[in-house]
């Protein structure tokens, strides 16, 4: 069976319908289909006001298995929107007096 062929010829134009649809209404969406191993096809659209969820999911599909380039991107992402970082046990040791993230534009 040849899967990159189906996901090319039957499902990838299944979700891009979907993401048009998602499109026309304003709303985020994020598909990943793995088509054989280590073969990702990824169908996405973003909005503006993305839920941290989406935000989550769409990183991490974009950075694995690269546990650190997450992790800081997500960061990064915080420090751009505002969000408080103190919480985070792994991020405290990065944290400046100002609640924010030493330095991610490296």
């Amino acid at each position: 069976m040849d899967t990159e062929k189906i996901y090319d010829g039957e499902i990838a134009p299944k979700l891009l319908e979907i993401a048009k649809l998602c499109e026309a209404n304003g709303i985020p969406f994020l598909a990943l289909v793995e088509w054989s191993p280590g073969n990702v096809g990824r169908t996405e659209l973003r909005t503006k006001n993305e839920c941290i969820e989406m935000i989550m999911v769409r990183h991490c599909a974009k950075t694995a298995p690269n546990v650190d380039g997450y992790i800081l991107g997500l960061a990064k992402w915080a420090n751009e929107k505002g969000v408080n970082m103190d919480g985070s046990f792994v991020m405290r040791p990065f944290i400046d007096d100002n609640h924010r993230l030493h330095s991610t534009s490296e």
